[in-house]
């Protein structure tokens, strides 16, 4: 379809298709635009009552944004839709129009509510004409985004676009005139959106796979090699022991679901307590706290330790389940360091990593090579258990060898581990 011209266009609709417009270069937020759109059009003169708009994204978490405007109300609803594989479908989205649309690739679609003509093949649409409404009118528009279906096995409607429904209590319903205008408008709001849902489907596949500060330096221009910045953190190493043996035994599948599982503990109890995931070392991760220049250390330190505290609690937890249903268990090791490296670009010239480099980082890997030598869940660095003061249950496990230094670093750990090591590397 093509992009409407404004000469065609009634003077009342000029304002609004011009702001549109200037919204989308401007990258106006979402929520915004559905909020100004419908209001705008409704004082344009199109009878607007219920209005929904939902977007496709890709997230790790959500399928798509979904967004109810009423009239009188303004944004009333604001949901972030989840993955949900087809036979997990609530049953309302299974009966909804909307749906119908997307499964069958169907561009528009209008329904009278009352009269003679009336329409109630979905639900939904019951329930509008027993609030009084008397029309339903549904667009979909395609972003033109290069999506591989065959990848997306468990989504039937992968896609990123947008999809919005319009409803009325106008005698009669929508006129032609109305549906003509609403067309050409819609189209332009979705030009809009589109700039607004690429945007924020950057950062979210960004972060999903940099991390969220790294992330925000990528996307804000800090993607030459070599681009890197000195700054002293904090730093988590964790390993998943055992889980080399238990990948010689396991199917993929099982593996990989286990993999995630263990996964699962460790990562949110990292960003709870204010760090970022920068990389998944096969079966370990790399974590950082970053301190600001000045900024005491001692609290970014113990917000650490609380991490790993929570972190193997939550492994804990996980293997009593899995013991009693007799699945295999795994013990998680965490090394804790704390010194200057650098943050940044790393890689040829055309492919980078955005991550943390430097001596500090071998020795947090060196370090948490010691948790299965020592007996030990928790092994932490002399220079972060000093950083970190006292109170907090730590005690000298005394010197030990480390690879690439030239003396014995002295180490630290739990007076009593947090938890029991299970298996061997």
């Amino acid at each position: 379809m093509m992009i409407p011209n404004t000469d065609s266009m009634p003077a009342s609709d000029i304002p609004v298709a011009m702001w549109l417009v200037q919204a989308g270069l401007d990258n106006v937020p979402a929520e915004r635009l559905v909020t100004d759109f419908c209001t705008s059009t409704l004082e344009a003169g199109i009878p607007l009552q219920r209005v929904f708009i939902g977007t496709a994204t890709l997230h790790p978490l959500m399928r798509a944004h979904g967004y109810i405007w009423q009239a009188g109300n303004g944004l009333i609803a604001n949901e972030e839709m989840p993955h949900r594989d087809p036979d997990d479908e609530p049953p309302a989205w299974q009966a909804s129009p909307l749906r119908h649309m997307l499964a069958n690739d169907v561009q528009e679609m209008r329904r009278n509510l009352t009269g003679s003509d009336a329409n109630f093949d979905f639900p939904v649409l019951t329930e509008f004409a027993e609030q009084g409404l008397t029309d339903w009118f549904a667009l979909a528009h395609d972003f033109g985004w290069d999506f591989d279906k065959t990848l997306m096995v468990t989504d039937r409607y992968a896609g990123i676009g947008m999809i919005s429904s319009f409803t009325t209590t106008h005698a009669g319903g929508f006129s032609e005139d109305h549906l003509t205008r609403l067309r050409r408008l819609v189209r332009l709001l979705a030009l809009s959106m589109k700039s607004s849902v690429l945007t924020r489907l950057s950062r979210d596949v960004a972060a999903a796979y940099l991390g969220g500060d790294a992330a925000n330096r990528v996307l804000s221009g800090a993607i030459r090699r070599g681009m890197a910045q000195k700054i002293d953190a904090a730093i988590l190493y964790a390993d998943l022991r055992g889980f080399t043996a238990l990948a010689d035994r396991l199917a993929i599948e099982p593996l990989t679901a286990t993999l995630n599982a263990y996964f699962d503990c460790l990562g949110p109890a990292i960003e709870r307590h204010g760090g970022q995931v920068l990389k998944f070392l096969g079966d370990g991760l790399l974590a950082s706290f970053q301190l600001q220049a000045g900024q005491d250390a001692m609290p970014i330190c113990r917000a650490v330790l609380a991490a790993a505290d929570e972190a193997h609690a939550a492994v804990a937890e996980l293997n009593a389940a899995r013991e009693q249903a007799g699945q295999p268990v795994l013990a998680l090791d965490i090394a804790l360091h704390r010194g200057e490296v650098m943050y940044g670009n790393v890689g040829t010239g055309a492919r980078l990593d955005f991550t943390l480099i430097g001596p500090a980082v071998n020795e947090a890997a060196r370090l948490e090579n010691l948790c299965a030598a020592l007996d030990r869940s928790l092994v932490v660095s002399a220079s972060f258990a000093k950083a970190a003061g006292e109170g907090l249950g730590l005690t000298s496990l005394g010197f030990h060898p480390l690879r690439g230094l030239p003396e014995p670093q002295e180490v630290y750990g739990r007076v009593r581990d947090a938890q029991a090591p299970v298996g061997t590397t």
